[in-house]
C-alpha cells in the first residue's frame, strides 16, 4: 500500500521538468556624472578643471569608445579610460579655458557599449571673466577723519600737519585707501607703493607689503590701508607723492591716488582757567566746577578772565583753580592742538595783590590744579602760563576780588611788625552813651535782655565769649537771630600776616539809627600787646611835657622808634625811664556792600611823604573812623531801589587826608619792669576786663 503511494507521486512530478533551457548574456550599463557642468567664472587665459566620473551599472565590464566635445572649443577632454570594470568607476578631466569676456557652451559625448545609450550628452557651460579693481580713498566725517578726498580722480589731502605731534593722530581718524576686487574671479594685487620725491612724509600704518607673487582678492574682497602725512623737515612747506596700485586687472593695471599735505606752523596750546571751588574757614564750601559753570568761561574771553563778580571769596579762603575744563577728556582745553595735554607745563603766578600782602605762595603753582589762601580784602590778579614741548606758550590773565559779602567790613593791617598784637575793634551806634571819642570802646556784656550783649566786637571780648561758652555772653546787635550780628572774620595776635576783619550786616539795624540823621559805627585800634624778641632796645625817659608822653618819640634817635616807659599803672600816664621801639604802624581799609574796593584808607596810601601814624606803646587805643550808616527810613529809597552810601570819616585828618591830629588814649595797664603786654585793669565776673587808663 505505501508503496502504490510513492510510485504514483512520482508519476505526478515528472511533467513539470524542462529540458535544455536557452542562457541570456549580461548587458554593459554606463552612467555619466554629473549629468550637467557649469564652470561658472573663470579667468580669461586661466583654466579650470572638473572631473567627469564614469560608472559601470551592470556585472559586466563597458567599453568607452570615446568622449569628444561638441560647441565651443575653450572646453577639452582629458585621458579618457577606454574601458570601466564591472560595478566599478572610472574618471577623466574636463577642462575650460576661457579665451575671451564671454559665455561659452558646449557638450560633452561620451561614447560605449551600452546597447540602450550607447551615447551620453552632458551639457557643458562656462564664463570667461576678468578681475576689475576698485581704488577708492576714504576720509568719513562719521570717524573723525582729519583730512578731505576727491573719488574721481582720486586724490588725498592731509591738510596741514605740525613737524612734531607727540601723540600721533589715531589710525581710525587716517585718510584712508579702499581696494576692492568687484570683478568674478580673483584680482591678483602686484605691488602697493608710494613713490614720488615727497614719498618718505606718506607711510601706511599697516603692512602693505605684497608677498612674491602677489596678493589675491576673491571678488568683492578688499583690504583697507590707512596713511598718515608728517612733514619731514621744519624748511618744506608742500608735499606732494603718488600711491600707486598694481594688479592683474587688463583694464586698469595700475591706479595712482594724488597726495598732498602741508607743513603746518606749530600752534601754542588752548588755555582756559577757572575758580573751581572755595573753601572758606567760617562757612560750607562753595563748588564752581559743574559743566554750565566751565561752559560760562569758554571759550576764554579776549582779556582773560574777571571772576571779581561770579566767585565769592573770603579773606583766609582756600581757593581752588583749575585750568582742565574736562579732566578726562584730553583734547578739552586746556590742551594743545597737536598734542592734547601731553608735555604741556603749567605755570600760575600771582601779579598784582592789594597792598600789605606779604609772601602769598601758590601750593601746586607748577600743576594744572593749584591753590592760594589770600587773607587780604582787594582785588587779586593772576596769570597761567601754558607751553608745549616746542616753548610756544600761552598766557591767561585772571582777575579775582577777596571780600566779605557783608555791608560794612572794617581790615585792619600792620604789615612788618610780626609778634606785635594789635586788635580792631568795631563799636555800635548804642553802645555810645556819651559825645565822648571812646565811648563805647571795650563795651562790656551788659546789654540785651540778658545783660550778657557787647556792643564792641573785638578778638579779646571774641575770646571771652570762646572762654565761657556757657556764659551767655554775645553780640546780638539787631534783629533776633545771627544775620545782623557783627563777626570777627580774622584775629590776628601777630603770627598770621598781621591783619584783621571784622564785619557786620545790616547796620541800619541798630536801635539808634531809625532817626532821620543816621547813626555813628566807631572803628579803633588797640595795641594789645608786643612780644617781638630779643630786644635790646635804646633807654629812654618820657618826662611827660605835652611833646614827651608814654608812646612818643621823645629822645628815640631811631627814625619811628617811641619811647615805652617801663610801667604804666593804673591811674597813672606812665613817665620815667623807658626804652625805644619801634611803633606798629595801623593801616585801616574799611568795605562797604560787599565790595574789594575800599571806600577808604586810613592813613591814606597815595601821600608823599608817606603818614606817620603808629601807636606808640601798648595798651594806646586809636579812634580811627567813623562809619555814619544811612537811616533806616532811607535804606532802598533811591529811585533805583538803592540806598545812599555811609559816609567814612578818618578821624583827626587834615584836609589832604593826612592824620595830623589823631585821637590816642588809653585802655589797660602794662606791669613795671618793661612789660609790652597790655594787661585788664579791671575785673567784671570771672574774667578781667578793659578801661579807659589816662
Amino acid at each position: 500500500m505505501r508503496t502504490a503511494i510513492w510510485a504514483l507521486a512520482v508519476v505526478v512530478l515528472l511533467p513539470a521538468c524542462k529540458c535544455n533551457p536557452t542562457v541570456t548574456g549580461v548587458t554593459a550599463s554606463l552612467k555619466v556624472a554629473p549629468v550637467s557642468v557649469d564652470f561658472g567664472p573663470v579667468k580669461v587665459g586661466a583654466k579650470a578643471t572638473q572631473v567627469i566620473t564614469l560608472e559601470s551599472l551592470s556585472k559586466t565590464q563597458v567599453n568607452v569608445s570615446g568622449a569628444t566635445i561638441e560647441g565651443a572649443g575653450e572646453f577639452t577632454v582629458g585621458m579618457v579610460p577606454p574601458t570601466v570594470d564591472a560595478l566599478m568607476k572610472n574618471t577623466f578631466e574636463l577642462t575650460f579655458s576661457p579665451t575671451a569676456v564671454a559665455r561659452f557652451e558646449g557638450t560633452l559625448v561620451v561614447s560605449s557599449n551600452d546597447p540602450d545609450r550607447p551615447t551620453i550628452r552632458v551639457p557643458l557651460t562656462g564664463d570667461g571673466a576678468q578681475p576689475k579693481i576698485s581704488v577708492t580713498p576714504d576720509c568719513a566725517a562719521a570717524r573723525q577723519c582729519v583730512g578731505s578726498v576727491t573719488v574721481t580722480p582720486p586724490a588725498i589731502d592731509f591738510g596741514a600737519e605740525p613737524f612734531v605731534r607727540l601723540l600721533p593722530i589715531d589710525a581710525s581718524r587716517l585718510p584712508s585707501v579702499n581696494i576692492v576686487n568687484e570683478g568674478d574671479v580673483a584680482l591678483v594685487l602686484q605691488q602697493v607703493s608710494i613713490q614720488g620725491a615727497d614719498a618718505a612724509a606718506f607711510t601706511f600704518t599697516g603692512n602693505a607689503m605684497v608677498p612674491q607673487g602677489g596678493a589675491p582678492l576673491d571678488p568683492q574682497q578688499g583690504v583697507n590701508l590707512a596713511i598718515r602725512f608728517k612733514p619731514t623737515s621744519e624748511g618744506q612747506t608742500d608735499y606732494v607723492a603718488t600711491m600707486v596700485v598694481l594688479s592683474d586687472d587688463p583694464a586698469n593695471p595700475s591706479v595712482s591716488v594724488s597726495l598732498k599735505g602741508k607743513l603746518r606752523p606749530n600752534q601754542a596750546p588752548v588755555v582756559c582757567a577757572n575758580v573751581i571751588r572755595v573753601e572758606p574757614e567760617l562757612d560750607a564750601p562753595r563748588d564752581y566746577s559743574t559743566k554750565a559753570d566751565w561752559d560760562a568761561v569758554q571759550p576764554p574771553p579776549a582779556g582773560g578772565y574777571d571772576f571779581s563778580s561770579s566767585r565769592d571769596i573770603d579773606p583766609r579762603a582756600n581757593v581752588l583753580l583749575s585750568a582742565l575744563s574736562d579732566a578726562a577728556d584730553q583734547t578739552k582745553c586746556t590742551s594743545d592742538p597737536e598734542d592734547g595735554r601731553a608735555g604741556l607745563t603749567y605755570l600760575w603766578t600771582l601779579v598784582s595783590t592789594p597792598p600789605g600782602v606779604g609772601s602769598l605762595m601758590l601750593s601746586g603753582a607748577s600743576t594744572p590744579t593749584p591753590s592760594f589762601r589770600p587773607v587780604v580784602t582787594g582785588e587779586y590778579g593772576l596769570e597761567l602760563s601754558v607751553k608745549d614741548t616746542q616753548g610756544h606758550e600761552t598766557k591767561v590773565p585772571l582777575k579775582l576780588a577777596v571780600a566779605v559779602k557783608n555791608d560794612l567790613v572794617a581790615q585792619l593791617q600792620w604789615p612788618g611788625f610780626s609778634d606785635v598784637d594789635l586788635d580792631v575793634h568795631l563799636v555800635r551806634p548804642s553802645a555810645a552813651t556819651s559825645a565822648d571819642a571812646f565811648s563805647g570802646a571795650f563795651d562790656e556784656f551788659r546789654h540785651g535782655t540778658a545783660l550778657k550783649t557787647s556792643g564792641d566786637i573785638n578778638g579779646y571780648a571774641r575770646s571771652i565769649q570762646l572762654k565761657f561758652p556757657g556764659g551767655g555772653y554775645d553780640f546780638d546787635w539787631g534783629l533776633p537771630g545771627t544775620s545782623d550780628d557783627p563777626r570777627l572774620n580774622i584775629d590776628d595776635e601777630g603770627n598770621k600776616g598781621q591783619i584783621e576783619n571784622v564785619s557786620l550786616n545790616k547796620p541800619e539795624n541798630d536801635p539808634l539809627c531809625g532817626g532821620d540823621a543816621g547813626c555813628t559805627y566807631r572803628v579803633m585800634v588797640h595795641y594789645f600787646k608786643d612780644t617781638r624778641l630779643p630786644m635790646t632796645p635804646p633807654a629812654c625817659v618820657v618826662d611827660g611835657g605835652a611833646a614827651c608822653v608814654d608812646g612818643a618819640q621823645c629822645d628815640c634817635a631811631q627814625a619811628g622808634a617811641r619811647c615805652v616807659t617801663d610801667s604804666a599803672p593804673a591811674g597813672d600816664a606812665g613817665v620815667g625811664a623807658g626804652k625805644c621801639y619801634a611803633a606798629p604802624k595801623p593801616v585801616v581799609r574799611i568795605f562797604l556792600k560787599g565790595s574789594a574796593i575800599p571806600a577808604k584808607v586810613i592813613p591814606l596810601d597815595t601821600l608823599s611823604p608817606a603818614d606817620d601814624l603808629a601807636l606808640g606803646a601798648p595798651c594806646q587805643m586809636l579812634h580811627v573812623a567813623d562809619v555814619v550808616w544811612p537811616p533806616k527810613k532811607d535804606i532802598g529809597s533811591l529811585p533805583d531801589g538803592g540806598t545812599p552810601l555811609a559816609k567814612v570819616t578818618a578821624v583827626g585828618a587834615d584836609g589832604t587826608g593826612r592824620i595830623t591830629a589823631p585821637s590816642l588814649t588809653r585802655f589797660g595797664v602794662r606791669q613795671a619792669g618793661g612789660s609790652l603786654q597790655c594787661a585788664p585793669d579791671v575785673s567784671v565776673g570771672s574774667f578781667g576786663w578793659y578801661t579807659r587808663q589816662p
